[in-house]
């Protein structure tokens, strides 16, 4: 067993339920000012349905835009086959998370995005 804690930041979670679209270059500058203060592991996007989450529509640009060190992982979170090809399109390196509950009800409730093919 390791003795090591990772720490992540999740900026993304914070962005995607904020009113009114924040430019995506505000959001890259943000997501550069966590790296420059230390942070090594980024939740940084989501590529969930844009009608489901409108401020996350633009995390291809996003990603796009940054360019971290070698030791600094982003990752974005995808919840079914269409949004991890929209991932990879992006061709960054960041890593894909797939959140998952044993709670169905949570499940139902927070990621309707997983149902749907649009």
């Amino acid at each position: 067993m390791s003795n090591s804690v990772k720490l992540v930041e999740c900026p993304r979670e914070r962005l995607a339920g904020l009113q009114g679209q924040i430019p995506a270059y505000i959001k890259t500058d943000y997501l550069k000012a966590l790296i420059s203060a230390g942070f090594k592991h980024i939740d940084a996007v989501s590529f969930v349905s844009p009608k489901a989450v409108p401020q996350m529509a633009d995390s291809e640009e996003v990603l796009k835009e940054l360019d971290p060190p070698d030791d600094v992982e982003l990752s974005g979170i995808v919840v079914n086959e269409k949004r991890v090809e929209r991932a990879i399109a992006t061709e960054s390196d960041a890593d894909g998370g797939f959140p998952y509950s044993v709670s169905p009800t949570f499940l139902q409730n927070n990621q309707p995005d997983a149902r749907r093919r649009d």
